[in-house]
């Protein structure tokens, strides 16, 4: 680039990213504007929609769709305009039009509670003769459909919900393989922010527009902008529904925030591990950024399963979701320093630390609404509908108290990051994580197994539970919970299965691969650890029980190795390490968007990866060996060889055992995530394969695409030396 160009263009983007934003020597502390509680809420019939508004925020909803048209706060319709529907639900009810089976109500009328509470509603009867929403992108459905939307006095933003029912009479069916809540908002939200990992200043929406796309249309390589040099990829910001309660985009420059907030996941589908999108943008060259809340997605294999069969009678009320808007009265200011620093790293840049710290205030301001919205569902509010109240639901309670003899510590019986749930009975024929017709009710226990999960709707469960470091699940069957009753389930004896005594492990189990290098939580989300792994271990990986550190050793991804070099930017300072620019820039000309996999036919592939595992025996042994393995995801294999001592002992997934079932794909590499369906698998063998002194044991990951592979969780061998192989 020359140089007066890149001044050129270094000047533009002082001159927007300065555009509302006052530049002052000292920066003040950033403070949250508080609404006021006082107008009364208002509700009008345009017609053809509603606006419902509360001196806070004005909302105009569609009486045909349910589409939330606009959300005005602060002067600014935080809505976007330029990509069809704004907010709405995947399905929505207007097709029942054509029956005459689509009718709109005001179900709470601020005219006869003091202005305390509008909402209204629009409801879709299909007499499962109808498809809705036949067309959408998550399939339709035959199952009636109501969309609510409500208004309180003193609410910083509104809430909706949508009741699915399937009557008696009607066909099998069930809601899609993907249902869920979405909003485009305006451009002038660039701040995204999922958790603490993501939580950054994004591309602008014509630098992912324009970018060239490398293998499919969800990622592409950014030739300008804050991030050149680097691919974006809108999986990088999914997020575990459970541990992401506040989750949206802010405004560097109006200093607002957007946001979700689910109060439970009892509506959601896959239950506390469920992953799923977020944040990103769409698919065109100007996009608007967008808002998701999937209550039934199959992503990563985990969750999306709502099928209904015919003639049974089923409903669901997915939220109340409350859309949240704040803003900062006092935000801290950027100075011209912050600025040229920006300027002076475009590529991978030093965003200026006040857009860190205003967006952040506004986030952290988020989920203290959201522990607010759990603290107050479910909600008083919700009537007519298939929808207990506190009273109306129970509480389970008890001690799970583990018991591992063959563990390295038997003594040791904690939990760490214990999870209990109450979930459908697995008899159902659907497990849990794949579960979206039923309600789930989940809540972390403490370490030493004690848990209380409350608010449940009245019905008979299975309780499961898992913690960090014990390998395998805890479940109990028919637990039944009352209304207004507390169930306490005293000590619960938990002995997870051993084959033998446990010789070595690898990490420690918690479903995912954050752990191992560059799974943690600064890096997994970042595209492209496939190609960098032949950066970062040119040889491979050989690791020595006793001696190895499995956090910078063992590498969290097990993918074909990289023998084509060129995806590397020259430029980039440390391309296996960096966060950004450190991708190659290539050229629309050569690779128009049409080619969906772009210059990943030149450099996706690699050859056969081999891992080593060495590890010591005193003498010979007998008996039978037990490979244990938990996989946080799976790309396009269905096993992975092993050998010990250079001799076939069989894969992980051959399938020759119950307990060794062929792996399943769940495109956790492909989207960019260290955690998707965990799955765990035992190889047994002759221990015979043994030596006394040094052995080695190898893991083969076939030469082919870098998309293909295994997320890594955990790895232990166990000898059973009285067991017959």
């Amino acid at each position: 680039m020359s140089r007066f160009r890149w001044l050129t263009l270094v000047a533009v983007l002082i001159v927007l990213l300065t555009a509302g934003s006052p530049l002052r020597g000292a920066n003040t502390l950033e403070t949250i504007a508080k609404p006021q509680v006082g107008p009364a809420v208002t509700l009008v019939d345009n017609g053809r929609d509603w606006t419902l508004d509360n001196g806070i925020v004005k909302a105009l909803v569609n009486k045909r769709s349910g589409e939330m048209e606009s959300l005005i706060y602060k002067g600014v319709d935080t809505m976007g305009h330029d990509q069809g529907s704004s907010g709405n639900w995947e399905q929505d009810p207007s097709a029942a039009a054509q029956a005459n089976k689509l009718t709109d109500s005001i179900t709470i009328d601020p005219g006869k509670n003091g202005g305390e509470r509008a909402e209204v509603s629009i409801k879709g009867v299909t007499g499962g003769t109808i498809m809705l929403s036949a067309g959408a992108p998550g399939g339709g459905t035959y199952c009636n459909i109501e969309i609510r939307y409500a208004l309180g006095r003193g609410d910083s933003g509104i809430y909706t919900y949508a009741i699915y029912s399937h009557g008696a009479g009607y066909r099998a069916g069930g809601v899609g393989p993907e249902s869920r809540y979405i909003t485009k908002i305006n451009q002038t939200f660039d701040w995204i922010t999922v958790d603490a990992d993501r939580n950054m200043l994004e591309c602008a929406p014509t630098d992912w527009g324009t970018g060239v796309v490398v293998h499919a249309k969800e990622q592409r390589i950014l030739t300008k902008g804050v991030y050149e040099n680097s691919v974006e990829h809108k999986y990088s910001y999914c997020g575990v529904q459970y541990k992401t309660p506040a989750y949206g985009w802010s405004s560097t420059k109006q200093h607002i925030g957007i946001w979700f907030i689910n109060p439970t996941i009892e509506y959601l589908s896959g239950g506390p591990t469920k992953l799923d999108l977020d944040c990103h943008f769409g698919d065109n060259d100007d996009p608007d950024p967008i808002i998701l809340d999937y209550w039934e997605g199959g992503h990563y294999d985990t969750g999306a399963r709502c099928n209904i069969a015919a003639g049974e009678e089923w409903s669901k009320v997915v939220g109340p979701i409350f859309v949240y808007v704040n803003s900062l009265d006092q935000p801290k200011l950027t100075t011209q320093s912050e600025l040229d620093t920006l300027a002076a790293t475009l590529g991978n840049p030093t965003v200026p630390a006040s857009w860190h710290d205003n967006a952040n205030a506004l986030w952290q301001n988020a989920l203290a609404q959201a522990k607010e919205e759990t603290a107050k569902w479910p909600y008083d509010w919700v009537n007519g509908v298939d929808y207990p109240h506190e009273e109306q639901r129970g509480t389970v309670s008890g001690q799970i108290v583990l018991n591992d003899p063959l563990a390295p510590d038997p003594a040791s019986t904690k939990l760490p990051h214990l999870t209990v749930g109450l979930t459908h009975p697995d008899s159902a024929g659907v497990q849990w994580i794949h579960d979206a017709a039923h309600y789930q009710f989940w809540n972390d226990g403490t370490d030493d197994g004690k848990f209380t999960v409350n608010k449940i709707r009245p019905g008979t469960y299975t309780l499961h539970a898992f913690a960090d470091g014990v390998l395998g699940d805890f479940a109990q069957a028919n637990i039944t919970v009352e209304a207004g009753k507390t169930l306490d389930l005293g000590k619960l004896p938990w002995k997870p299965v051993r084959y033998g005594r446990q010789l070595w492990d690898i990490g420690y189990p918690d479903r995912t691969g954050d752990k191992f290098f560059k799974g943690d939580g600064d890096n997994y989300w970042l595209w492209g650890w496939n190609l960098r792994y032949a950066l970062l271990f040119p040889n491979d990986i050989t690791y020595t029980i006793g001696k190895s550190d499995y956090r910078k050793d063992w590498f969290f991804e097990e993918v074909p190795h990289a023998t084509n070099l060129s995806f590397v930017n020259p430029a980039a300072k440390d391309p296996a390490n960096q966060p950004f620019g450190w991708v190659k820039a290539e050229s629309l000309t050569q690779y128009p968007q049409t080619n969906t996999r772009g210059p990943w036919a030149i450099y996706g592939t690699g050859r056969t990866t081999v891992w080593a595992i060495k590890f010591n025996m005193d003498n010979p042994v007998q008996g039978s060996a037990f490979f244990r393995v938990a996989l946080a995801g799976v790309n396009g294999i269905t096993q992975l060889a092993v050998a010990v001592n250079g001799k076939s002992a069989g894969a992980i997934g051959d399938g020759r055992d119950p307990d060794n079932a062929r792996l399943i794909t769940t495109n956790t590499i492909r989207y960019n995530s260290d955690k998707g369906l965990s799955q765990e698998r035992t190889l047994k063998f002759d221990a015979a394969l043994f030596k006394a002194g040094e052995n080695t044991m190898t893991l083969t990951v076939p030469g082919g695409d870098l998309q293909s592979g295994v997320v890594w969780d955990y790895l232990r061998l166990e000898l059973n030396e009285d067991h017959k192989p």
